[in-house]
């Protein structure tokens, strides 16, 4: 079983950081009743866990029958509003719970007309339903969704908190043999990203490999573009766009990019002018076609 499923918190007191969304969340339930909600700030930092557990605290018993989540970075149509997402919402609800609760997981993915077409389902059946909205990016999302929810920014957490969940995993699981110099880098290296740090662990955990290792197979595909870069940048090209076909969002393989750059030994001058071209390309991610901004990309580079 994967550990960011296994140590997800059920319980909003178990959250960590994110104090302020905390204690609203706790609050809530205790009232039995909650707005809306929107989480926003980069991957890692425990939006989708946060949701997950404010709607386990509220529904209790009856989460099952009545949390329903779409990623609505997979299915971003119109349609999907139209009919899954309207169809729950006019649904009755199950047992004793106090409304039904719906997950929207990377709703920055999600085009403008249907988000609109939500807007007008969340005013609607406002009575049976509270929605949970998260995403990277809050300005991708329309101001008549923002407006509509308690808005809360889940900034990075500290070395501190990751290096605290990170341990009391490592006391459930029984292991003892990463030193806490090696966990502290390890971290470092993660850009303070939760769920990536859990899963890196976990991997060199089955493969009995150090963390250290572990970090630069992670960043295999990404040293592999910057060696294309001097060899052949058609199929440097190629490379990089495999990476987004496969699944990789442009702020991954900028961020992987980033940190295989400055793990080279390229010379000082050399390695800040990568860095400012990727900086500058996740930058343009929110604006510009993928394709088009890897194109531009290589091309800089």
């Amino acid at each position: 079983m994967l550990w960011t499923e296994k140590y997800r918190p059920n319980r909003i007191e178990d959250l960590i950081g994110q104090e302020h969304f905390r204690l609203d969340a706790i609050s809530w339930v205790e009232e039995n009743n909650m707005p809306n909600v929107l989480a926003y700030g980069n991957p890692g930092n425990g939006k989708t866990a946060g949701m997950i557990a404010l709607a386990k605290s509220i529904l209790k018993d009856s989460f099952e029958d009545n949390f329903f989540e779409v990623n609505a970075s997979d299915d971003r149509r119109l349609e999907t509003v139209r009919t899954t997402i309207k169809n729950i919402a006019q649904s009755g609800v199950m047992g004793d719970a106090p409304f039904r609760i719906m997950l929207l997981d990377e709703m920055d993915g999600m085009t403008t007309d249907a988000q609109n077409a939500l807007k007008r389902i969340m005013e609607r059946y406002s009575s049976n339903i509270r929605f949970m909205i998260t995403c990277n990016d809050q300005t991708k999302i329309i101001f008549a969704l923002q407006s509509r929810c308690a808005n809360y920014h889940f900034s990075p957490l500290s070395n501190e908190h990751i290096l605290g969940v990170i341990n009391s995993i490592l006391e459930a699981e029984g292991i003892t043999r990463f030193s806490q110099d090696e966990l502290s880098e390890f971290i470092a290296s993660t850009s303070l990203d939760l769920r990536r740090a859990i899963t890196e662990i976990q991997a060199a955990k089955s493969s009995n490999g150090t963390l250290k290792a572990q970090i630069t197979m992670s960043l295999e595909d990404y040293s592999k573009a910057l060696e294309l870069l001097n060899t052949n940048k058609t199929q440097a090209l190629a490379h990089i766009q495999g990476l987004y076909v496969s699944g990789k969002t442009m702020k991954e393989i900028c961020g992987g990019l980033h940190d295989a750059t400055l793990n080279t030994e390229m010379e000082a001058k050399m390695k800040f002018k990568f860095l400012r071209t990727i900086g500058e390309a996740e930058w343009r991610s929110s604006t510009m076609t993928p394709k088009v901004l890897i194109s531009w990309m290589v091309g800089q580079l």
